[in-house]
């Protein structure tokens, strides 16, 4: 009798385990379906409900405004315990291209943490696609078939897996998957939203070989992430054609290796260094890059003349056809001077080779971006500086000075595009003068004030390289150098630039501690981290000039020119530390100060 009872009052505790744990994942799996009907049709009321993820909420409210298609897609319940849960989460925003769809897909789908608060799973957060896991090397073998405007790959990746729940890709959503194989085996794996996730082992390095198909989009009026037609066509890395995590993470830096065939009457250049020879009807590329990147782009066409160069053991590929400006020795000749300038002040860059390629999808003289070891131009190719006029520039030498500069992390595209239009402020200063780089910068502030990016985003979070980076980040660059001297801060530049350790916003403001033999953590931070700019008022009080900060909090020395009730003119300079600050003016007063000016010269990026 005794037994009977034991067996029945342990059988009933296991029964009640047992329907506990049944009730909680009914319970997830609700939530889970709440998520996806409300991804595809909720109401602005029920997303802020279902959704309470300030970035997810707001992009699909967005969407809902925009009234764009938002596609559900599978979910899994990766892992589940008492009181939290990793659910892998996809949809699809159908908005034109799909390299563009994918890259807002991601911000929405992926692997999410739920809790059970009040009796409701809800999410409490979503994990970084990069948070732990590494992607070490990539060797592609890529076929680019133009007139069905389709490529056809196959990716060995070496991985190394520490997340729980296996890894997870970004890679086009219109991908074909026709194999996914781990160490030469099935393995599970999802793909949709723009993801794919493969349950890959814990604390183990894995080769993954995955084969697939992806049609390349055809539209001449959204092409600028992926275009392909018969004559010429290409997919940037923002089009996801091949696996990757992000734009800025460490953990997806891999060595490349590509052998790519096309049919042998097109040219095809790939971002990386590069040999070609014609076997039979088809070129074969040999590509392999020389230091890790995250993603790579390809261009082709049909019209396209090669043409190569040499300085050393540098070399520059010139891809265009006749009607490409400057002509081949022209530009061969300006990428020399522009090289040998970099050099000479801040050392050689990592890497020794350079692809400039015509895009004859992009119809005006442009210099439109820069792929690892590409650099790309419109169909007309483009000028290389210009002096006169209001808006002087010099894109040529903004797209070579991205080989100076491979950042990661927090802050990268201020490493990289504010670097690089730095780098126009110092071209333009050599070639023409002071005046005509402080005419740019003017018209860079002028930019960031009218076109509504103060208080927008912050340097540290421009993650999709929104602009700040450019008019803001030159901006800090700008007055770095004018702070600390142009000697202490090209020394201080130039040991950021040849470290052999990651590019780091860390590594940049040590290096220039360590030049100027100060901590400027205080006051680079600032500028980095706070999405504004200084916000001063200022008045004066007897023989007190008092300036407040009215936003966040910055440290800069002011200039305030004192126009005195004689005539004179009188140049004070204030470092201003905290949030209202009063000082003392010598031999000045009211009385005395008929007007003045802050930052007269225009050194600083403030209202």
């Amino acid at each position: 009798m005794k037994i009977f009872f034991l067996v029945t009052f342990a059988f009933a505790i296991l029964s009640g385990q047992l329907s506990f744990a049944q009730s909680r994942k009914a319970s997830l799996s609700t939530a889970i379906q709440e998520c996806n009907y409300t991804f595809e049709k909720g109401t602005a009321d029920e997303i802020k409900s279902r959704f309470p993820l300030v970035e997810q909420q707001k992009l699909i409210l967005a969407m809902l405004k925009g009234k764009y298609e938002r596609k559900p897609g599978l979910s899994k319940v990766l892992k589940l315990d008492k009181d939290s849960a990793l659910v892998l989460l996809t949809g699809t925003f159908i908005i034109g291209n799909s390299g563009e769809e994918t890259d807002y897909s991601n911000t929405y789908s992926g692997v999410y943490v739920f809790k059970p608060m009040n009796g409701i799973w809800s999410m409490v957060q979503k994990l970084p696609i990069d948070r732990m896991n590494k992607i070490l090397e990539q060797r592609m073998a890529v076929k680019i078939i133009p007139d069905g405007r389709e490529l056809i790959i196959t990716d060995t990746i070496n991985i190394r897996t520490e997340e729980i729940y296996g890894i997870l890709f970004a890679l086009n959503h219109n991908a074909k998957i026709k194999n996914v194989l781990l160490n030469q085996r099935k393995v599970s794996s999802i793909f949709d939203g723009g993801v794919l996730w493969i349950k890959s082992r814990t604390k183990k390095d894995d080769q993954l070989i995955l084969s697939y198909s992806l049609k390349v989009d055809q539209d001449k009026k959204n092409d600028n992430s992926g275009y392909f037609d018969a004559n010429f066509g290409h997919v940037r890395d923002q089009f996801y054609w091949h696996p990757f995590f992000n734009f800025s993470s460490s953990n997806d830096l891999a060595k490349f290796s590509i052998k790519l065939t096309i049919p042998s009457t097109y040219q095809v250049a790939t971002s990386l260094p590069q040999t070609d020879k014609v076997i039979g009807s088809e070129r074969v590329v040999m590509a392999k890059s020389s230091y890790s990147t995250f993603a790579l782009s390809l261009y082709y066409d049909k019209e396209w003349k090669k043409h190569s160069f040499l300085k050393g053991s540098y070399r520059l590929d010139l891809f265009g056809n006749d009607n490409f400006k400057p002509v081949p020795d022209s530009l061969f000749n300006n990428f020399l001077k522009t090289y040998d300038f970099l050099s000479e002040r801040f050392g050689k860059p990592k890497g020794d080779y350079l692809s400039i390629v015509q895009n004859r999808s992009k119809d005006f003289p442009i210099w439109l971006n820069r792929s690892n070891d590409m650099i790309v131009a419109g169909s007309q190719g483009s000028f290389l500086i210009k002096g006169k006029g209001e808006n002087p520039l010099a894109p040529f030498g903004h797209e070579v000075a991205h080989a100076w500069t491979r950042p990661i992390g927090p802050a990268t595209n201020f490493l990289r595009e504010g670097w690089a239009s730095f780098a126009e402020v110092c071209f333009l200063e050599n070639t023409y003068d002071d005046t005509t780089a402080q005419r740019f910068m003017a018209n860079y502030k002028a930019i960031y004030l009218n076109n509504g990016f103060d208080g927008k985003a912050s340097l540290w979070a421009d993650d999709s390289n929104g602009g700040v980076s450019y008019y803001k980040g030159v901006w800090v660059f700008y007055m770095l150098r004018e702070q600390l001297g142009k000697d202490v801060f090209y020394k201080g530049l130039k040991a950021f630039i040849q470290s052999d350790e990651p590019m780091t916003i860390d590594l940049f403001v040590r290096k220039l501690g360590e030049a100027s033999g100060r901590n400027l953590h205080p006051t680079i931070d600032p500028w980095i981290k706070s999405s504004s700019i200084p916000k001063l008022n200022n008045e004066l009080e007897g023989d007190q000039f008092i300036v407040t900060q009215t936003g966040d909090i910055f440290n800069f020395p002011l200039e305030v020119r004192f126009i005195l009730n004689d005539g004179r003119t009188i140049l004070q300079t204030f470092d201003i530390l905290q949030k209202k600050q009063s000082f003392k003016l010598d031999g000045l007063s009211k009385q005395t100060i008929k007007s003045l000016q802050l930052d007269p010269f225009n050194k600083l990026l403030i209202k």
